[in-house]
């Protein structure tokens, strides 16, 4: 996905992952990703991409199931979601301690 575009068809995508588009599909209805759709056809953004990337490495190379795939994706999100609180509170100490060291 090189070019500048905002939006891919599920053919692009699918020909981006040397996929069927069929495959493309499934994946969005089994992993419930809210895709937009603009008229007929999906619209892919760049950010959805990736998370299809991330679900085809988990089941094609990694092997997972598909009910793996699902808790290893529910486990990252719950590892990023702590790691962003953990960074939030090291900046807000970070800030208080700038604070103190000016007064």
């Amino acid at each position: 996905m090189k070019d500048l575009k905002l939006y891919y068809s599920t053919e692009e995508v699918a020909e981006h992952f040397d996929v069927a588009a069929s495959k493309i599909r499934f994946y969005e209805a089994e992993f419930e990703l809210k895709i937009k759709t603009v008229g007929k056809n999906k619209a892919f953004t760049k950010k959805d991409i990736l998370q299809l990337g991330e679900i085809i490495a988990l089941l094609d190379e990694e092997n997972y199931t598909i009910q793996g795939a699902k808790e290893q994706l529910k486990k990252r999100k719950h590892e990023a979601t702590q790691n962003e609180e953990v960074i939030s509170r090291l900046k807000n100490l970070r800030e208080v301690l700038v604070r103190l060291r000016g007064e």
